[in-house]
């Protein structure tokens, strides 16, 4: 390709000129990545594809500018260009930094914003060679949950910070609505308006484009089109997928069955395929991040490996859009979002199932906390025991005498003999800016 033409595509991507910084909103990710910018590391930012990775890049630009950083010292190249596409290698992304340093930048510090990596081949040795040679700041996305695994940990063992972003937290969520929450007074001002809000989220979830649209089909439309992508894009275009179909009907399944509990051996016999196919895709299905598993809660490895896991979407308007469902499965769409959000601020998160289940078991301080979720209409003396049997069962194994659970309203404590329950309204557990400080 003619040296103009890579030059005017640098431009368009780029905040050289004209185009402006100030249009994007602020994520609560951007807080915890800031103390890192200016270590000598790369920041990798890991998350499901159109989650805001690159209003991300954007936000980190318009925080250095601000600080001083001249534009032209900021190279975005986005390895999704098209007219990149045919050319991608690790020569062609040395000629557009050597077309950068003729043009913009000849002998200055860089910082560079490569979006969307795990396109351009053998990209992990560019990385390690300029992360030694410490000259310049670099910023990687990636769409794929190999990269905070093998393809990083790797070449760059401690020579790297990542940071997963997610689609919009609640919190976030009701921030771009402009619905007040920072104070238990605008909590209680607003507490009509927060619960209509948690109704939408829970239907069309926090992916930021549809949660701007004031179009409910504009927003169908776009999550079917979300769907797709990451399944051509991410999955059947990188692992070289052959059986499209079946990929797309695990896919469906997963997404139809979320907060439940799966067996290989039973999607198998659903789809009469192999138990290697549906591994191999349940493995790919993750690694794009459109969905999570979490293992059942056991103190021995080997029995949380030979249990079933428990599945769960990334968002849940991704999945209503798509799935295959009759009902508005209410319950089962709240579990997923406070699973997500337990997820994004802990590695150590579990489901508790021994006779009795309970929906989570979240490691915290050292000791491991009970939580469930309930719709049920706990005046109802038979559905508040049901209950209450599996958070007190959980509660008995880990030794704890105090576990929550999260309601539709309900805002209280209770003790029954030794054990202490806390009461909270899920919409108002999840306003909470770290989850993990539960009780």
């Amino acid at each position: 390709m003619e040296k103009e033409k890579l030059f005017e595509t640098l431009v368009r991507w780029n905040y050289w000129g004209k185009r402006s910084l100030e249009d994007f909103r602020s994520r609560d990710v951007f807080t915890e990545i800031q103390p890192f910018l200016d270590e000598p590391f790369p920041i990798v930012l890991i998350g499901i594809r159109r989650s805001g990775k690159s209003s991300l890049l954007s936000l980190v630009m318009r925080h250095l500018i601000h600080r001083g950083v001249s534009p032209g010292q900021l190279l975005l190249i986005n390895f999704e260009e098209p007219l990149f596409s045919s050319h991608l290698s690790i020569e062609f992304l040395e000629q557009l930094i050597a077309i950068y340093r003729e043009k913009i930048n000849p002998d200055k510090k860089i910082f560079f914003f490569l979006d969307e990596i795990q396109n351009l081949p053998d990209w992990e040795k560019w990385i390690r060679r300029e992360a030694d040679l410490k000259e310049h700041k670099i910023f990687l996305t990636g769409s794929s949950a190999k990269l905070l695994s093998s393809e990083i940990s790797s070449l760059l063992t401690g020579r790297y910070y990542s940071f997963v972003v997610n689609p919009l937290s609640f919190r976030e969520f009701l921030d771009w609505q402009k619905v007040p929450f920072d104070t238990e007074i605008e909590i209680t001002e607003n507490k009509s308006l927060i619960r209509r809000s948690f109704s939408d989220y829970i239907e069309w979830g926090g992916f930021p484009e549809t949660v701007l649209s004031d179009s409910n089909d504009k927003k169908h439309k776009i999550l079917h089109q979300y769907f797709d992508d990451i399944l051509f894009r991410d999955i059947v275009m990188r692992y070289q997928i052959r059986d499209v179909k079946l990929l797309q009907s695990i896919a469906e399944y997963y997404m139809t069955n979320l907060a439940s509990l799966h067996s290989f051996n039973r999607i198998k016999n659903i789809f009469a395929t192999s138990l290697d196919n549906v591994r191999r895709y349940s493995t790919f299905l993750e690694e794009s991040q459109l969905i999570f598993f979490l293992n059942k809660f056991s103190y021995k490895l080997s029995e949380q490996q030979r249990a079933n896991r428990k599945g769960y979407v990334a968002d849940t308007g991704i999945r209503n859009a798509i799935s295959f469902t009759f009902t508005k499965d209410i319950g089962k769409l709240v579990e997923n979002c406070v699973a997500s959000q337990l997820k994004y601020r802990s590695n150590d998160l579990y489901y508790f199932g021994n006779g009795s289940e309970c929906d989570f078991i979240v490691k915290q301080s050292g000791k491991f906390i009970p939580i469930q979720i309930t719709h049920s209409d706990l005046s109802d003396a038979k559905l508040k025991n049901r209950e209450y049997q599996g958070l007190i069962a959980a509660m008995m194994q880990l030794n704890q005498k105090t576990g929550l659970l999260l309601t539709d309203d309900l805002d209280r404590e209770e003790r029954i003999e030794d054990f202490f329950i806390q009461i909270k309204p899920v919409w108002k557990f999840l306003l909470k800016s770290d989850q993990l400080n539960l009780l």
